[in-house]
């Protein structure tokens, strides 16, 4: 199984949030204070070390003037990970608190705390409960929360232990699982030898037993391991494992995965794993001590345990190694938490494409923007961030990122941005296909705000003809012809000169210098007026 969805009101930084969860990744990115902490803390709640946990005072919702609440909900639902899984031996103490929806056809579990404060009690109660919140008629609640918990346990990658109980690499039960990986590996591939088999599984025991060591005891596990730790070599290995996983669909090989991972925690000494318990992931910033190269290879290798991961990050690098369905942006409001995401099917493939590559792929940055300023292309990219710091403006301090649209289209970018919470501002020319532009900006604008809102039109075909007319001819006289006096020459041929003598690059490098010479009046006010509009509509999150 693996838990759905997650609802909370009013528990430590959280009024509330409704958190709907992707049963492989899901990667929650959001800015400082967006309630990280306290969401973990809930999901710590389904822990083997945290179960039945009594409430204080210090859990209750609080807001910037210290008022507190006296109420916490929080319901986690638990779904088949596949229709049929709690027909198995394992999940037969459950079924009686299982409900089935017709959407899907699959069985769920509802486990609901609740704290009641009632002047200096603290009342807790542990249920499971129907699809409608209504506690189940059985005697023993806790007994079958228990077994939920022990058959699907939290465990959070970045534990504190106690340096006795580091773990060590030559665990009996971890051998004996790398070796059976490492022949089953074999025989589905001819591409790596055994050596290389040996050596990437070894690194990859290595990249999990890491994660149980917190930052105060991992110098004192570094100084242990180092003789046998991971050469680059190794990780080379690791990354042509993943190649081979990435081609195979095989129950065993992911069996054999966990297997090492449930021997790792077993080791190190807290409550051990069952042989049918499938542990849930939660991992925070694990950007934070990992090479990037290193991050990305492990976290191939993590895409293949049959497990759910929960991932907290602020990292683009790590953002990008997931699909788009995987991320979710988490924005704090004055009365709750919003989660953006995209939905299953909720975008076209051609979109999902585009978005992919053109967003995260080469631009992941842009996922942790306010606001995207998109304009049409390269061009405007270089001069309007250094115009715009000209003007006061710091786009980047400012949550803005600027995006081209020419090659991805300017609709998969704002549809994306729609769907997950990020303000949009476009900058189009004026000629026939800037008005298209400006066509599909009236089309897709939210109906609370206002188009105009949204869009600035340049009054000229394109910038470079906008620049030319706006205070900037000199520098595009001086490119064409090496002289700022008339030129008996249209405007536009005069451009096309001067872009085929220089570059476009290089023109707007040119531009900026100039402008940086005589100051801000030298930039057009439309310019300096849109960059306002944009920084505006950064803030602009209520």
């Amino acid at each position: 199984m693996f838990i759905e969805q997650v609802d909370i009101i009013g528990f430590r930084g959280i009024s509330q949030l409704s958190l709907k969860l992707n049963a492989k990744s899901s990667v929650l990115i959001g800015e400082n204070r967006w309630g990280r902490s306290s969401l973990i803390s809930v999901l710590t709640l389904l822990s083997l070390d945290n179960k039945f946990y009594q409430f204080v005072d210090s859990d209750f919702y609080h807001d910037q003037y210290e008022n507190y609440g006296d109420k916490i909900h929080i319901k986690v639902t638990y779904c088949e990970s596949h229709s049929g899984e709690l027909a198995s031996q394992a999940y037969q103490a459950l079924l009686p608190v299982t409900y089935q929806s017709n959407q899907d056809n699959l069985s769920r579990i509802t486990y609901l705390i609740t704290a009641d404060k009632q002047n200096d009690t603290i009342i807790t109660q542990h249920l499971l409960v129907d699809e409608f919140d209504k506690p189940y008629h059985i005697e023993n609640h806790k007994l079958l929360i228990a077994i939920l918990i022990s058959l699907n346990p939290v465990m959070t990658l970045k534990s504190s232990i106690n340096a006795e109980n580091i773990p060590i690499t030559n665990q009996p039960l971890s051998e004996y699982f790398i070796q059976e990986l490492s022949n089953q590996l074999k025989e589905s591939s001819t591409q790596l030898s055994q050596d290389e088999l040996h050596r990437g599984l070894k690194a990859a025991q290595s990249l999990l037993e890491y994660y149980f060591v917190d930052q105060e005891h991992r110098y004192h596990y570094k100084q242990i391991a180092k003789k046998t730790s991971p050469r680059s070599e190794d990780w080379d290995s690791l990354e042509r494992i993943n190649n081979v996983l990435d081609d195979l669909d095989n129950d065993y090989l992911r069996t054999a995965l966990l297997g090492i991972f449930g021997s790792i925690v077993n080791a190190k000494g807290d409550n051990a794993l069952s042989q049918s318990s499938i542990p849930i992931l939660i991992l925070e910033e694990p950007e934070s001590q990992l090479h990037p190269i290193i991050l990305s290879v492990g976290f191939r290798l993590l895409h293949h345990l049959p497990t759910q991961k929960i991932i907290t990050s602020n990292s683009s690098d790590l953002v990008s190694l997931f699909p788009l369905e995987c991320i979710y942006r988490l924005i704090r409001l004055p009365d709750q938490i919003v989660v953006k995401y995209i939905a299953p099917n909720s975008l076209s493939a051609g979109v999902s494409r585009r978005i992919l590559f053109h967003v995260l792929y080469r631009r992941p940055l842009a996922l942790f923007a306010r606001c995207w300023l998109l304009v049409e292309g390269e061009t405007e990219v270089w001069l309007l961030r250094e115009l715009a710091e000209q003007s006061g403006y710091h786009l980047s301090s400012e949550g803005v990122q600027l995006l081209e649209f020419a090659q991805c289209g300017l609709k998969p970018l704002i549809k994306y941005a729609n769907k997950m919470g990020i303000h949009w501002y476009v900058i189009t020319d004026g000629d026939m296909a800037g008005k298209k532009y400006a066509e599909t900006v009236q089309s897709l604008c939210p109906e609370e705000k206002n188009p105009d809102d949204c869009l600035t039109v340049l009054p000229a075909r394109d910038i470079e003809n906008f620049l030319f007319k706006h205070g900037f001819s000199h520098v595009y006289k001086l490119a064409a012809c090496n002289t700022v006096q008339h030129i008996d020459m249209s405007v536009p041929k005069i451009i096309q000169k001067a872009i085929h003598k220089s570059s476009k690059p290089d023109l707007a490098i040119a531009v900026c210098d100039d402008a940086k010479s005589r100051g801000v009046e030298a930039i057009p006010h439309l310019l300096k007026e849109t960059f306002a509009k944009v920084v505006k509509a950064s803030k602009d999150w209520d």
